[in-house]
Formats: C-alpha cells, structure tokens, sequence
C-alpha cells in the first residue's frame, strides 16, 4: 500500500524526510532501529473537508484536531512499519520546526512561522513517522525568501495590537486583547497578521478554519 496515497485520504500530504544521527535519537529517547523521520501535514485546507466530518471535530470534546491526528496516524501505524510522532506532546516536545528546515526549502518568516516557497504561510505539520525504509532525498536548496522581496511587510502592520515585531511574537498581548475583544475581526478569520501575508493566497485557510484555529488559541491560553 502506498504512503502518500493513503495520507492522501485524509486530506494530508507526506512534506519531506530527514535522517537522525544517533545522538540525536539517544537524546530524544527515540528507536535507533528507525532513524529517518517522514514530516506529514497539510497544504491550505487540504485536511479540513475530512477533519470537519470526523467524530472528533463533532463531539465537542477538547483539542479536536490533536485527537484526530493521533487517530489517522495510529491507523496508518497499522498499515506501514512506523512510529508516530507527535508536535503537541509534551513538555518536552519533539523539534518539528528543525525537523522540518532539514527536510523542506523552509525559512522563519517576519511574524515566526515557517516560510515555504510554494505554500507560503498556510502550511502545518500533523505528526511525524519514524522509520528506516524512507529514503531521504538531498533538500530543495530555497532562492531567496519571499519575505526578503517583501518590502511593506504587511505581516507586520496588520495585527491591531502589534504582537509581531520581527523578532517575536507577544502572544499575552494577542490573547489578551482577543478575550477582551470579542468584536474583533480576527475572531471571524483568524490572525490577521498570516492573512496579510502576499504569498500563495489561494492556499489561504477558509473563514471557519481560521476561527477554528483561534479559538483553540484561546482555549489552550486559557487552559495553561
């Protein structure tokens, strides 16, 4: 059975591959016997018309999105010699952003999620698959990035509270002014900041995925 063809029924795409060394895997507790890692996720809303029907996303239950990932993962487990891995577990948590520079053309963009050539700012990662079969092939070299190119910066001046300064990312000022705010646009697409981004807008989240995301923002702010 094909990988990517099954990933591909949940909406969800293989990104890329790396290799560990050993002392990377000792220091992250991990199997020697599977040493390359296999980054899934999606690209725009590729996962959402699956995800929106699935039984995680209509019981009401906390961190629908967490628990469905952990369900399409385990199930592909069961069909492929790999371990599932995952970005939301922990503290301590997995390195998904190194992971995922070695194993696509990727660089931090102004407001500190990863820039891609093609996909821009609407791309994420699910889990990971660690095994030994994968076979890593040599990363993309990335041109310059399109947020070099970006004179105005829009990401930078959209947010109403300015929490991105091009160095990081206030996220007590974001939160705050989201709970106190419930008229705010952001709760009716999601952060304004990403949206503003000129790269790729095709792949751009739809409204209700947005405000999906947001409001587990808020629910994790809340519960942490």
């Amino acid at each position: 059975m094909n990988l990517a063809r099954q990933l591909a029924g949940y909406g969800l795409h293989l990104r890329g591959i790396t290799r560990l060394e050993p002392r990377e895997l000792e220091a992250l507790g991990l199997p020697d016997d599977k040493p390359t890692v296999a980054l899934v996720g999606n690209i725009g809303s590729s996962y959402w018309p699956v995800f929106a029907r699935s039984e995680e996303y209509l019981d009401g239950q906390p961190d629908p999105l967490d628990r469905w990932s952990r369900r399409v993962a385990e199930t592909i487990a069961r069909e492929f010699p790999v371990q599932p891995v995952y970005p939301f577990d922990g503290p301590p948590f997995y390195p998904f952003q190194r992971w995922a520079q070695r194993a696509e053309a990727l660089e931090q963009s102004p407001i500190g999620i990863m820039m891609h050539p093609e996909y821009g700012l609407w791309h994420s990662y699910r889990f990971a698959l660690l095994g030994n079969e994968f076979e890593v092939e040599p990363q993309r070299p990335m041109a310059d990035s399109p947020c070099i190119e970006c004179a105005d910066r829009p990401c930078l001046q959209r947010c109403p509270v300015d929490a991105f300064d091009g160095k990081g990312y206030d996220v007590k000022r974001c939160a705050g002014y989201l709970q106190q705010s419930p008229e705010a646009e952001c709760h009716g697409q999601g952060c304004l900041a990403r949206c503003a981004c000129p790269v790729a807008p095709e792949l751009r989240y739809t409204p209700i995925q947005g405000q999906f995301h947001l409001r587990a923002f808020l629910a994790r702010r809340q519960a942490g």
